[in-house]
């Protein structure tokens, strides 16, 4: 799975997760087409990856 956020200016209709993704809003994408072996492709024009590293874990989980 990937984060890509919706670029594209307004809405968009996404039947792989069954719903509409508006402007701005991130979101957890497939890698892989529904057979698990194709790739899925989301347009750069109409999605940008989230480069963001993943949450750092609290100052308290980390002995500090």
């Amino acid at each position: 799975m990937s984060l890509v956020t919706n670029i594209s200016g307004g809405p968009l209709a996404v039947p792989v997760l069954g719903r509409v993704v508006e402007d701005g809003e991130l979101v957890e994408v497939p890698d892989f087409q529904p057979d698990g072996t194709s790739p899925l492709v989301w347009p750069p024009d109409k999605w940008e990856p989230d480069g963001a590293p993943p949450p750092a874990a609290d100052d308290d989980e980390k002995g500090m």
